[in-house]
């Protein structure tokens, strides 16, 4: 694992790290503007390299984003995290199993990760929480009505 730092971004934490290689990356945890229960309790995550420069194959990359999003939901239990997985180049499946990588990294047992596929939209969302905070069908049930009425605000 590498060391990281945190600095307060705008409005949202910050993390940062630098692999052996010098390339810089950056994990987010962005609260969203959701205020209804369980969802007040919402962030998205983010993550890139800074430089976009192309990354030498690094396992060191995983295990810290790993310990990152462990500590931020450590922190905070009732943190309900976010991940959505971009289609815009295809590469979606790609930044879910990547997704599925870091979770497997985690080994708290009470952390569950929720898998949402949209198909008519090519959507992948995929969401983590502490169980001992909230009932998994409540997430569950409820992750699906919420993405509904995003849809049918839509339309």
């Amino acid at each position: 694992m590498y060391e990281y730092y945190q600095e307060e971004g705008v409005d949202h934490p910050l993390f940062l790290f630098k692999t052996i290689h010098g390339l810089t990356y950056y994990v987010s945890f962005k609260k969203m503007g959701v205020y209804n229960y369980p969802f007040n309790n919402l962030y998205s995550l983010d993550f890139d390299e800074i430089d976009k420069t192309k990354s030498i194959p690094d396992t060191k990359i995983s295990i810290t984003i790993s310990h990152i999003i462990y500590k931020f939901i450590k922190d905070s239990t009732e943190t309900i995290l976010f991940y959505v997985c971009d289609s815009s180049d295809s590469r979606h499946q790609c930044r879910s199993r990547l997704f599925s990588i870091w979770k497997s990294n985690i080994t708290n047992p009470n952390y569950v990760k929720l898998d949402i596929d949209l198909n008519q939209t090519e959507i992948n969302m995929s969401f983590i929480y502490d169980i001992t905070s909230y009932d998994q069908a409540y997430i569950e049930e409820n992750v699906v009505l919420y993405l509904d009425s995003l849809e049918r605000e839509k339309q």
